[in-house]
C-alpha cells in the first residue's frame, strides 16, 4: 500500500507530493487542477515496467487515435505525458510502499541519434559482437527520423531494469517484453464504458472465490429487493442481471446508472486483492441520499480485499458523505487531498480526520 507518492514533470504536475496516504484517498479540487492526472500518474506507477500504460492513459481520456510522423516537428503520441509538453525533461514518478519499499519510475523520451545509439543492442540484438553499435538512426545513416522512443526506467530496492515503446517502420512494439506488475491496478474510467465481456469475467472470479455476497449487499445499498445476481447471454453478451422478483432477470444496466457504477467499483476491488484500484469522479450515476452507506461498502470491501482506493469527486455531499461513513466504522482509515493552484504551482493540502470535521463544521470550502 502506497504510504506517499512524488511526481516531477508530469502532465500539468512539475512538481507535487503527497506524503500521507491511506487505504481510501478522495482528491478534490477545481477544475483542470491535474485530479485524472494524479490518478494516471499512479496508474502508470502501478504497473511499473510496462511502457505501453503511457498510451493507454491516454486512451481513458477518449484520446485512441494514434498517428506517428517520423519527421523532425512531428509529436511522439507521448508528449501530453511531459511537463509543458515538454519532452526534453524526463518523468519521474516515485512511491513509498509499505511492502516493496521505495520504487523509481523514470520516463524518458529518446529523440537524439546519440540516445538512440545507446539501446541499439536492445533493439538489435544481431550486433552482438560489435565493438560499437551501428549507428543506424545516425546522421550519417540518413534515418535520423525513422523512429521514436519512450524509456521506461524502473528501480526498486536496488535493482534496476528498463523498457522500450518503440515506434519505427515496423509499426508500435515493447522491446524487451515487460514482466508482470508487481500487484494488480485497475483504472475505472468516468467516461469509457466497461465491456460486459470484461464485468462477466470479474463477477465470475468473485462466484470462484464464493465472494458474491459481498456485491449484492453492496448493490442492495441502491436496490433493497434485490435477491441474487447471475450471469445472463442477452444478445450475444454476457450481462450480469438482477433479480428483484419483478418476474424475471433484469439486466443491470436497466436498472439504472448508479448500479452500474457501484457494481463496477466492487468488482475492480474484488479482482485486485493487494493492488490498487483508481476510480475517476467516483459519485457519477449515485444519488446523494446513498452516498454514505456506499462509502462504508467501498471502505469493508477495501479492507477485505487489501485494495488501496484512489478516487476523484468535485461534489461536497461526496465528501461529508466519505467523513461519515468512515466515522462510523471502526477505522477511519480515509484521507482528503485538495489539488490547489498556489502562485502558478499545484500543490497538495491534505485533510485528517479532525481537521476534516473542523473544515465541515465551520462550513469551510474543502472541494
Amino acid at each position: 500500500m502506497y504510504k506517499s507518492f512524488k511526481i516531477n514533470n508530469f502532465r500539468c504536475f512539475e512538481k507535487l507530493e503527497l506524503p500521507e496516504l491511506e487505504r481510501v484517498n478522495l482528491i478534490v479540487g477545481k477544475n483542470n487542477v491535474g485530479k485524472t492526472a494524479l490518478l494516471e500518474a499512479l496508474f502508470i506507477h502501478c504497473g511499473a515496467y510496462n511502457p505501453e500504460l503511457a498510451l493507454r492513459v491516454n486512451a481513458f481520456r477518449g484520446i485512441e487515435v494514434i498517428k506517428v510522423e517520423f519527421t523532425g516537428w512531428a509529436e511522439a503520441p507521448w508528449d501530453s505525458l511531459f511537463y509543458n509538453f515538454d519532452p526534453s525533461k524526463s518523468v519521474e514518478i516515485t512511491g513509498q510502499n509499505t511492502i516493496a519499499g521505495t520504487r523509481r519510475l523514470k520516463i524518458k523520451a529518446l529523440n537524439k541519434p546519440e540516445d538512440m545509439k545507446k539501446i541499439l543492442y536492445v533493439l538489435k540484438p544481431k550486433f552482438p559482437q560489435a565493438k560499437e553499435a551501428p549507428n543506424v538512426y545516425g546522421p550519417e545513416s540518413g534515418r535520423t527520423e525513422l523512429a521514436k522512443i519512450l524509456e521506461f526506467n524502473f528501480e526498486q530496492k536496488g535493482l534496476a531494469s528498463k523498457s522500450y515503446l518503440v515506434f519505427d517502420q515496423k509499426g508500435p512494439r515493447i522491446e524487451p517484453f515487460p514482466p508482470s506488475p508487481p500487484f494488480p491496478a485497475f483504472f475505472q474510467a468516468s467516461k469509457i464504458k466497461i465491456p460486459f465481456k470484461e464485468e462477466a469475467e470479474r463477477f465470475g472470479q468473485l462466484e470462484i472465490k464464493g465472494k458474491v455476497d459481498v456485491l449484492l449487499n453492496a448493490l442492495k445499498i441502491i436496490e433493497p429487493n434485490l435477491k441474487r445476481l447471475s450471469l445472463i447471454m442477452y444478445s450475444g453478451e454476457p450481462i450480469l442481471h438482477g433479480d428483484i422478483e419483478a418476474g424475471r432477470p433484469i439486466p443491470l444496466p436497466l436498472m439504472g446508472e448508479g448500479m452500474v457504477k457501484l457494481a463496477n467499483i466492487i468488482l475492480h476491488i474484488a479482482n485486485a486483492p493487494g493492488g490498487v484500484v483508481l476510480i475517476d469522479e467516483i459519485d457519477n450515476g449515485l444519488h446523494h441520499s446513498v452516498l454514505t452507506k456506499v462509502w462504508a461498502a467501498i471502505g469493508e470491501a477495501a479492507r477485505e480485499f487489501d485494495v488501496q482506493i484512489f478516487a476523484t469527486t468535485h461534489s461536497l455531499e461526496c465528501i461529508i458523505a466519505a467523513h461519515e461513513a468512515f466515522s462510523q466504522s471502526k477505522k477511519y482509515d480515509f484521507r482528503l487531498h485538495r489539488l490547489e493552484r498556489i502562485d502558478g504551482k499545484i500543490k497538495t493540502i491534505t485533510y485528517d480526520k479532525n481537521i476534516l470535521d473542523t473544515a465541515i463544521t465551520s462550513e469551510l470550502e474543502v472541494r
